[in-house]
């Protein structure tokens, strides 16, 4: 099954209708692992890869490679458009059909068969994994000041910090709300209540890109946790021999 599974995105011909209605497109996130195993997994990996793809093709669903690492550490820098095992691939995945194609490919997948790298080693079962993952967003780097402030609801009190006898005479305090995320802070670190609202929205926009770029990178640790993750037994698909065909 000769497919080169970077230039392959397969596209639909047609909608196919339920009662008469065309079925909204959905985007699925995949992600196929070698788990720990050897490389015998990552070329469990690769073949179901091809696989996938020529059913997703078959069925009108949209993929496409969006990144893929190779199982040889000393190919990851070179320019191998198809090595022969993967350590992890991500999949994007795009149609009618999207969702109930990624239902019944998550999860563990067995493979029998004999070591094409190793020909007198003794194990016979191999197992990988296909997980659905979200996406991580890019973090953003700078902060649209005006539209921020359009999200803020400012109220105005009394300061009660240091600044002599004129400290509590006016609301030169503010207590600033991004309504979208809820995060609030109070400012009352100058008289003037402008340069406190200034100062408000300075603190709150660099509190959004914390917890932007926090977030990204709860999802990167999470989604490099599922390599640890592959557990045996109970697989969705297994497939046997070299010409990686499926039994059930």
């Amino acid at each position: 099954m000769e497919v080169n599974p970077i230039e392959v995105k397969s596209k639909a011909t047609r909608s196919e209708t339920t009662k008469g209605y065309p079925q909204a497109n959905s985007v699925e996130w995949l992600q196929l692992t070698a788990g720990q195993g050897p490389k015998e997994c990552g070329w469990v990996v690769a073949q179901l890869l091809k696989v996938m793809l020529v059913q997703a093709q078959a069925r009108g669903i949209d993929v496409e490679v969006v990144e893929s690492l190779a199982f040889d550490k000393m190919l990851r820098n070179q320019h191998i458009v198809m090595p022969d095992a993967y350590l992890s691939v991500l999949l994007r995945i795009e149609g009618e059909q999207a969702q109930l194609f990624a239902n019944e490919w998550c999860g563990t997948h067995k493979w029998q068969g004999e070591s094409i790298y190793r020909p007198k080693h003794k194990r016979i079962n191999w197992f990988v994994g296909v997980e659905r993952i979200t996406p991580v967003k890019p973090v953003e780097t700078s902060i649209n000041y005006q539209q921020l402030q359009r999200q803020l609801v400012f109220e105005s009190m009394k300061s009660s910090g240091a600044g002599g006898q004129h400290v509590n005479t006016t609301n030169s305090a503010v207590r600033a709300t991004h309504t979208p995320s809820g995060i609030t802070v109070r400012v009352d670190t100058d008289r003037s209540q402008h340069r406190n609202k200034r100062l408000a929205l300075e603190r709150i926009a660099m509190l959004l890109l914390s917890a932007e770029k926090e977030g990204a990178n709860k999802q990167v640790n999470e989604r490099w946790l599922q390599h640890y993750q592959v557990k045996r037994g109970s697989p969705v698909k297994t497939f046997i021999g070299q010409e990686f065909k499926e039994i059930n």
